[in-house]
C-alpha cells in the first residue's frame, strides 16, 4: 500500500485537535474559577442581575482564550504524538520511509494556523469584547465606583483632553510623569507635560511642567514652563475608575497602539514600554508555533520514559518560557535591551532550541 500524504495529514490533525480542544476547555474553566467566585458574590450580595453577569462572563472569554492557545497547542502536540508513539504508529511510519519532518508537517502547519487565529483574536475580538464587558461593568455593576487612577493607562475626559499617567501612589494621592494632550480647535494640539501632580476630587495640581504649542508645520511654536498649575476634570471623568473607557495596551489593537505611540512621541513622552507591548502583540501568537516545534522532539523520548515524564516536561516548558518572557519584558521596560529584542527573544530562543532538538531527533533514526 502506497504512502498517501493527505490521509496522513488529516489523521495527525485529528489526533492533535481532540486534546487541543480538551486543553482549551480545561484551562478556560480553571481561569474562570476566580471570576465565577467574584460574579457569584455580585449576584447574591450586590443584587446584580444574573443575566448581566453571564453576559459579562461571555465577553471575558476572548481574552482568556488567547492565553490558553499556546499551552493547549503544546498539550495537544505532546498528547497526539504520545498516543501515536504508544501504539508504535510513529515507528511504523519511520520504518516505512516517512521522515520525522513529514510526520511533523501537519502539526507545524496546524500550529501556524492557531498562531494566526490567536493574532486575529487578540487584534480584533479582544479589544471589542473588553469594551463591551467594561460597558456592562459601568452600567450595571459599578453603581458607586471608588476613586482609582490606574498606571500606564491612556484615557479621555468628556471634552477633548487625553491623559497619560506613568505612576500613581494612591496613599499619597500623587502621580509622576503626566502628559495631557489637548485638542484646542487649532491645527495641532497643545501638549502639557508635568513631572509630578497631586489629585483631590476633581482637580489635579501639576508641578514642574512645560506647555507646548505647535504651529501648522508641526514645529514647536510656543513653550512655557511652570512650577505649579491646576487643572479641573469633569465630574463624570471616568479616568478615575478601575473600569472605564480607559484602554490598557492589552485592550488596544496594534493600529491603535501605533497611533498612540506616535502621538506620545510628539509630546516628548518616553514610549519604550509601549513599544515592547506593541511588538509582543506580534510575538505572543508565535508562541503556539514555537511550543509545537519544541514539543515534537520532547514528546518522543518522554513516551519512552513514561507518560508522567511527558506531563512534567510540558509543565516545565511552559513555566520556563513564561518566566523567561517576563524577565525579557522587564528588561525591555527598563531599557536594558531594545523593545523588539525584549519582545521576540523568548520565542527566538525556544525556536532555536526546538529546531536543534527536532533535527537531532530526526537524524538519530
Amino acid at each position: 500500500m502506497g504512502f498517501k500524504p493527505k490521509i496522513l495529514d488529516r489523521y495527525i490533525a485529528r489526533e492533535v485537535m481532540a486534546p487541543f480542544v480538551v486543553a482549551i476547555v480545561g484551562f478556560v474553566l480553571i481561569m474562570l474559577i476566580d471570576l465565577i467566585f467574584t460574579f457569584t458574590d455580585l449576584i447574591i450580595n450586590k443584587g446584580v442581575p444574573a443575566s448581566a453577569v453571564l453576559k459579562l462572563l461571555v465577553f471575558k472569554l476572548p481574552a482568556i482564550l488567547v492565553l490558553t492557545f499556546p499551552v493547549s497547542t503544546l498539550f495537544g502536540t505532546m498528547m497526539a504524538l504520545g498516543r501515536l508513539s504508544g501504539d508504535n504508529e510513529i515507528v511504523a511510519l519511520r520504518t516505512s520511509g516517512v521522515s520525522l519532518l513529514r510526520v511533523a508537517l501537519p502539526l507545524l502547519v496546524l500550529s501556524l494556523t492557531i498562531s494566526f487565529c490567536s493574532y486575529l483574536t487578540n487584534e480584533f475580538l479582544v479589544p471589542a469584547s473588553n469594551a463591551v464587558s467594561e460597558d456592562i461593568i459601568r452600567q450595571m455593576i459599578l453603581k458607586k465606583p471608588t476613586v482609582e487612577i490606574r498606571e500606564n493607562v491612556f484615557f479621555k475626559d468628556k471634552g477633548n483632553r487625553y491623559f497619560y499617567v506613568r505612576q500613581v501612589d494612591p496613599k499619597t494621592a500623587t502621580m509622576t510623569d503626566i502628559m495631557i494632550y489637548e485638542l484646542t480647535g487649532e491645527d495641532l494640539p497643545r501638549v502639557t507635560i508635568a513631572k509630578r501632580a497631586t489629585f483631590n476630587n476633581f482637580s489635579w495640581d501639576l508641578e514642574d511642567g512645560v506647555i507646548h504649542n505647535f504651529g501648522k508645520d508641526g514645529h514647536l511654536e510656543y513653550e512655557a514652563s511652570f512650577d505649579k498649575m491646576q487643572i479641573i476634570v469633569t465630574e463624570d471623568f471616568l479616568g478615575y475608575l478601575g473600569y472605564s473607557d480607559d484602554k490598557t495596551t492589552q485592550d488596544m489593537s496594534s493600529h491603535e497602539l501605533i497611533k498612540l505611540i506616535s502621538m506620545l512621541r510628539k509630546g516628548g513622552v518616553n514610549t519604550r514600554s509601549l513599544l515592547v507591548d506593541l511588538y509582543m502583540k506580534y510575538s505572543i501568537p508565535l508562541t503556539c508555533f514555537v511550543f509545537a516545534l519544541i514539543g515534537i522532539p520532547l514528546a518522543l523520548p518522554s513516551i519512552r520514559a513514561g507518560r508522567a515524564f511527558g506531563v512534567v516536561t510540558c509543565i516545565a516548558i511552559v513555566f520556563t518560557f513564561y518566566v523567561f518572557a517576563s524577565i525579557s519584558r522587564s528588561f525591555g521596560y527598563g531599557g536594558i535591551v531594545i523593545p523588539a529584542v525584549a519582545a521576540f527573544t523568548p520565542q527566538a530562543t525556544f525556536l532555536l532550541l526546538g529546531s536543534f532538538l527536532f533535527f537531532r531527533e530526526a537524524l538519530t533514526r
